[in-house]
C-alpha cells in the first residue's frame, strides 16, 4: 500500500513557477482531486502536477543527480534528500540510492533497513532480480534503496575495473526500465568503488561545499578525482556543478567563499546559496525534511529554488517555453 503523501506542492507554489494566477492554476485541476491543507493553502496531488507539467511541454527524460565530496560534513545528505523530496512533490518519479555506509539518507527519512533487508551491496550483481523488490517507500512516487555498515565492504566485493564501472549504471538502468525519472545518489565522503561507480553512471554531480578550508580542499580533491575516473574508463565528464550550503552571511569566511566560489568557479557555480537554518536539524529530528511543512522558510525556499534550477523549470517557464493548453 503507498504511503500517504506528505510532499505536496501548492496551487501557489505552482502558480509562482509557471508565472500563471492561483484562479487559472485551479481551473487547470477537478477540485475534487486537490486536497485542502487550511482555510488558505491548496495541496495538488504529485502525479497531477507532473501531469500539468506534461501538458506545459516541460520535457521528461531521465537523469542520475549525485551529490558527492569527498570531504564530509558539507551538507550532502540533506541535499540528497530535500532535493528528491522536492522533487517528488513536482511529480517526477523518484528514487533515492543510499550508497553511504553510514546511512544517513535511510535514516532522515525513516527508512533504516532490517537486518535481512537488501541493501546496494546484495544487490549490484543481479539489480533486475532484486532491486524493485528491495526498493522502500516513501510516498507513492518516491522510493529508496537504504545503507548499511555492509556497503562498506563494497571495496571488496567491486574489484574489477569493469564491475566499477557498469555496477550503479546498471542499477539505475533499471530504474529507467520502471519509468522512474530522477535518481538522487548519496555517496560516502572517500574516494572507494561506490563513489568510482557513481560517478561513472551520473548525469549530474553536484559537489555541495561549505566555507571552511577544509570544504574547499575537498572541493579541489573531488574535481580532479572526477576528471581522474573519466579519464580511466575513457568516457566523458557528467555536467559538474558547485553548490555552497551552510551560507551565513553574518561570517566573513562565508562572504569570501562566495566570492571565492562564483569568481573561481563561474561555470559551475550555481547562483543560489544554501542558506544556514535551524529548520533543518528541526525535521531531521522528525524523520522527515522541511519540505514535509508548508510554512515559508529560507530553507524551503533555498532548496526549491536548487531543485528548480537544477531540473530547469525556471528556465523552461520564464523563457516562454512552455505550450499547451491549462
Amino acid at each position: 500500500m503507498a504511503e500517504e503523501s506528505k510532499y505536496l506542492l501548492t496551487v501557489a507554489e505552482l502558480a509562482e513557477l509557471t508565472g500563471e494566477t492561483e484562479t487559472q492554476i485551479l481551473k487547470a485541476f477537478e477540485n475534487d482531486r486537490l486536497l485542502r491543507l487550511s482555510r488558505t493553502r491548496t495541496a495538488i496531488p504529485p502525479p497531477l502536477v507532473r501531469e500539468y507539467l506534461r501538458r506545459k511541454g516541460f520535457p521528461g527524460g531521465f537523469k542520475v543527480i549525485a551529490h558527492i565530496n569527498l570531504r564530509g560534513g558539507v551538507g550532502k545528505t540533506t541535499t540528497t534528500v530535500t532535493a528528491a523530496t522536492r522533487a517528488a512533490a513536482y511529480g517526477f518519479r523518484t528514487c533515492i540510492l543510499d550508497l553511504d555506509p553510514q546511512g544517513s539518507s535511510s535514516l532522515a527519512l525513516d527508512r533504516v533497513p532490517e537486518e535481512e533487508d537488501p541493501i546496494f551491496y546484495d544487490l549490484w550483481k543481479a539489480p533486475h532480480d532484486m532491486l524493485m523488490g528491495s526498493l522502500k517507500v516513501v510516498q507513492e512516487n518516491l522510493l529508496l534503496l537504504p545503507s548499511s555498515l555492509e556497503n562498506g565492504l563494497l571495496d571488496s566485493s567491486l574489484i574489477h575495473p569493469g564491475s566499477q564501472k557498469k555496477a550503479v549504471r546498471e542499477t539505475c538502468e533499471e530504474l529507467r526500465a520502471n519509468e522512474f525519472e530522477l535518481v538522487f545518489v548519496d555517496c560516502p565522503p572517500s574516494l572507494g568503488t561506490a563513489v568510482i561507480s557513481t560517478i561513472c553512471a551520473s548525469d549530474i554531480i553536484v559537489i555541495p561545499v561549505g566555507s571552511d578550508a577544509f570544504s574547499f580542499k575537498g572541493l579541489s580533491l573531488t574535481l580532479r578525482e572526477i576528471a581522474s575516473v573519466c579519464d580511466t574508463f575513457q568516457q566523458p565528464l557528467p555536467d559538474i556543478k558547485i553548490l555552497y550550503t551552510r551560507f551565513d552571511r553574518r561570517e566573513r569566511m562565508a562572504i569570501d567563499g562566495l566570492d571565492r566560489l562564483s569568481s573561481g568557479y563561474s561555470g559551475r557555480f550555481i547562483p543560489i546559496v544554501i542558506r544556514i537554518s535551524t529548520e533543518f536539524s528541526k525535521a531531521l529530528e522528525k524523520r522527515e525534511t522541511v519540505f514535509a511543512s508548508h510554512k515559508r522558510s529560507n530553507a524551503r525556499d533555498d532548496y526549491d529554488r536548487y531543485l528548480r534550477y537544477l531540473l530547469e523549470l525556471d528556465k523552461f517557464f520564464q523563457g516562454g517555453c512552455c505550450h499547451g493548453g491549462s
